[in-house]
């Protein structure tokens, strides 16, 4: 069925229901970026599979909402005669809220209430309300009713995380949680969002694509917890490991019946809980809608958590060092495609018997498709790799002691000025970035200048921001700190990790992007030299792969920016090198 066809089946719909738009989100009831198969409900509606992207569907035309890491690849997968593709900028507020505020009076909006937060229905009503419109609810997804072939939720097994690198038993954090209830006399928490249940109970699933997580639901009371899940998934063990850490299964289907019932005073978090939970919570006395307190301690590992972080590095540099050894030292790619080169990282990553399988799609793309900030290679469609451009492969592994994410970029040949000139002007905003000493209070806001200042000063840019936050062995996307010029008042914390990825795009010719990940550690004390301010935080680089020297102009450096490079790749000798055979180790000595 192509897109028109689907996209006027469901205006048959929308009119059934009253309605002239109707909103679907890249988000599912768990306000998942990444979404399990049964729910991608916006790919299938629109052609679009870029991960960050909303559809709204009107009467007469379709419009798809992205930012600028997808405007590539969404002209390219979107059928013009039927869908507007409408650029978000960075730090705007350019979204299908402000379209929806220049509708003529009377507009009814149609949403599923699972997939929408109450902190955007709370947006979206006040609009609505200004131009007399309505905001209407429909509890049976439209495109769920359109959709074939319908698919089940997945039934893959949970599994314990590792405990060694969690730090805390599931006990210890539940504890944690119940204690703030009792302090703020909180009857009942609502979580959703499964990166959290997975922190906070210890426990790791394979329901969503390159993210270790389980569909499930959480209520945390002052003195029981409850967890709504799929209880065929739950071994013998788990049982008996849910019994001893004091948490309570339920069947996933009895959570909304639940919700209904829970009187007194109830806490929900109204950027992750949907309208639908909002609404079945009649029988609550007071509702409480704040951030949850789960995602600031999920967000600031502890010092289990950071060594995990760097063991998974450790590794994770091995095989790419190894991959990197064969590709260059045998000349293999030039056998090798933007598909092929991608999954033989893999094989590489595969060979240490604790990977898990990658973070997110690897991507791999070269000349003109490394401008495609999030290409995805299509084996019979990939590019093959030559020595007359650049290459940029960005990718990452989970382990069980912690996720990565890294992006380097290669000439297999004789690079031109301009590019070795790009290179190192992105290299030294990343350089820049990941040897800032701030205060502690800080937001990533404040420090992304820092990664643009010589992109800015040559009158470049880039479309996305300059760092996420990363989750231990959960997700490679991770609030609710980042580094962006968009709005956000989270501070950076120490135990926070985050990417370092500033790049450069040329439409058409190529695209440079440098990523690390990094923790924040404290540099100087509070009041280290009596006067009363600090403490000070900076960060560390947790990936140890060298960069590409013969894409930098040391023209262009410094002499503190050579020795900072000087001293990482020293770094990466001396921590990866002694698990290198030796001559791997003899290439990268060779190459640093």
């Amino acid at each position: 069925m192509i897109i028109s066809t689907r996209v006027e089946q469901l205006r048959q719909l929308m009119r059934s229901h009253g309605i002239d738009f109707y909103y679907v989100p890249s988000s599912d009831a768990h306000q998942n970026e990444y979404v399990p198969e049964c729910w991608q409900r916006r790919p299938w509606i629109s052609g679009f599979t870029g991960s960050a992207g909303d559809v709204l569907v009107g009467l007469n035309q379709a419009y798809l909402w992205t930012d600028g890491r997808y405007f590539l690849q969404a002209e390219t997968e979107l059928d013009p005669q039927t869908y507007q593709l409408m650029k978000r900028q960075q730090g705007s507020g350019n979204s299908f809220f402000d379209f929806i505020s220049q509708q003529p009076k009377h507009t009814k909006l149609g949403v599923d209430p699972q997939t929408l937060s109450t902190q955007e229905a709370g947006k979206l009503e006040q609009i609505l309300k200004d131009i007399e419109g309505e905001l209407i609810s429909i509890d049976q997804n439209l495109i769920s009713q359109i959709q074939t072939p319908a698919l089940s939720l997945p039934k893959n097994p949970v599994r314990l995380a590792d405990l060694k690198t969690a730090g805390q038993s599931a006990h210890e954090k539940i504890q944690n949680i119940q204690t703030i209830l009792k302090a703020e006399h909180i009857d009942h928490l609502i979580i959703n969002t499964l990166d959290s249940i997975a922190w906070l109970l210890n426990i790791r699933g394979h329901d969503i694509a390159f993210n270790p997580l389980v569909l499930s639901y959480l209520i945390i009371d002052q003195d029981k917890i409850h967890w709504f899940v799929d209880l065929n998934k739950l071994s013998p063990e788990l049982l008996i490991y849910c019994q001893a850490e004091q948490i309570s299964a339920h069947a996933y289907e009895n959570f909304g019946p639940v919700l209904k019932h829970l009187t007194g005073h109830v806490w929900i978090d109204p950027a992750s809980a949907s309208v639908w939970i909002k609404n079945s919570l009649k029988n609550a006395r007071v509702l409480i809608q704040k951030k949850s307190p789960i995602e600031l301690l999920k967000a600031c590992k502890n010092l289990s958590e950071i060594n995990g972080f760097q063991e998974a590095h450790i590794k994770d540099a091995v095989s790419l060092i190894n991959f990197f050894y064969w590709l260059e030292k045998n000349q293999n790619w030039k056998n090798l495609t933007e598909y092929s080169v991608g999954q033989k990282l893999l094989e590489f990553r595969s060979q240490d018997q604790n990977f898990e399988g990658p973070s997110f799609d690897t991507i791999a793309g070269y000349g003109t498709n490394s401008a495609v900030i999030h290409y995805r290679a299509q084996e019979n469609s990939a590019k093959k790799l030559s020595d007359q451009n650049l290459f940029l492969l960005d990718s990452g592994g989970q382990y069980p002691q912690g996720t990565t994410d890294i992006t380097r970029v290669f000439h297999f040949g004789v690079p031109t000025t301009d590019q070795k000139k790009h290179y190192t002007l992105v290299l030294k905003g990343h350089l820049a970035l990941a040897r800032a000493v701030f205060v502690q209070g800080t937001t990533g806001m404040h420090l992304d200048t820092l990664a643009r200042q010589f992109l800015w000063e040559a009158g470049l840019d880039f479309l996305h921001g300059t760092g996420h936050g990363v989750g231990c062995n959960l997700c490679v996307h991770e609030g609710p700190q980042r580094i962006s010029p968009a709005f956000n008042t989270q501070a950076l914390l120490p135990g926070m990790v985050v990417s370092n990825e500033p790049g450069v795009y040329f439409p058409g010719n190529y695209g440079i992007r440098i990523e690390n990940l990094c923790v924040v550690k404290e540099k100087f004390p509070k009041d280290s030299h009596g006067i009363g301010v600090g403490p000070f935080l900076g960060f560390e680089d947790l990936t140890l792969v060298p960069y590409s020297q013969n894409l930098i102009d040391f023209n262009l450096l410094n002499p503190q920016e050579i020795s900072q490079i000087n001293q990482y790749h020293q770094r990466v000798l001396n921590t990866v090198g002694p698990r290198l055979k030796p001559e791997v180790k003899a290439w990268l000595e060779s190459k640093i």
